[in-house]
């Protein structure tokens, strides 16, 4: 089989089978892909590793991410994540590109752990409560995300509660990013809470969509929940929204952290 040369050079004709034994080494082409997206966006191996957990949805490890660096073929997915860093196609700054000269205050691990949250919201023209705990993870760069289950969340008045994730950055002693609502999609927002000393409250407010062209906004409080790790949070029911908000709004950061037996509900 052959193919006939690039126009003007004469007609020139190139046999395909002086390539035919050649094979492209993949295994080496896919680890040279997890070095060049580690590279790019100036990660350690441990730190690489914890951005690939938060953005394949499933736990990295560091040893992981060395052994795909050294022609071990790492998973389709984590290959595709790669590409698209070395294709410039993801940005994976600080949620908050303008706050970039804004060092954390405390390594955003510190903030790791269960919290209790409560804030207000309107519904059927009323004010109404939402509680629930939420998850924090830290990441590279002071980067934290949060989900607000199990246990389930109670929102005062719904059918179906809140269910939140959250993305955000930490710059000095305030955390600034985005929520979404995962339960109803209709609802999404910014939120704005600054750490107060001692890391075991977190204070200040939201803001989100209240119509097509209405802005809701409210406060937000966050009280960290000591909890035994070997405890299944899904099989627990919190207490009443409206007693919980009362409980967390009056928390002061001089406080112990709350427990379950403080927001434990009745079966």
């Amino acid at each position: 089989m052959a193919a006939q040369g690039s126009p003007g050079r004469g007609g020139d004709v190139v046999s395909m089978r002086v390539h035919a034994s050649y094979r492209p080494d993949y295994a080496k082409l896919s680890s040279s892909q997890i070095v060049a997206a580690r590279q790019k966006l100036g990660f350690t191996h441990a730190e690489f590793a914890d951005y690939l957990s938060d953005t394949l949805g499933w736990p990295v490890y560091e040893s992981a991410v060395k052994r795909w660096e050294t022609r071990k073929p790492p998973p389709g997915d984590a290959l595709l994540a790669c590409t698209d860093i070395t294709q410039g196609t993801v940005d994976a700054g600080p949620a908050a590109p303008l706050l970039t000269a804004v060092p954390p205050s405390f390594p955003a691990g510190t903030l790791d752990g269960p919290w209790v949250t409560c804030y207000q919201f309107s519904h059927a023209g009323q004010p109404r409560c939402h509680a629930d705990i939420a998850h924090i993870s830290a990441g590279p760069h002071g980067r934290v995300r949060a989900v607000n289950h199990p246990p389930e969340p109670r929102s005062q008045g719904r059918r179906r509660p809140f269910r939140n994730e959250i993305d955000a950055a930490l710059a000095g002693r305030h955390l600034l990013g985005a929520w979404q609502n995962t339960s109803d999609t209709r609802y999404y927002g910014t939120l704005q809470l600054a750490v107060l000393p001692g890391e075991t409250v977190m204070e200040g407010y939201f803001a989100g969509v209240g119509s097509d062209v209405e802005v809701s906004a409210g406060t937000w409080k966050w009280v960290r929940l000591e909890v035994d790790p070997d405890v299944r949070l899904a099989g627990i029911i919190l207490r009443e929204p409206a007693e919980l908000h009362d409980l967390v709004m009056t928390h002061s950061q001089i406080d112990v952290p709350l427990t379950l037996t403080d927001v434990r509900g009745e079966r």
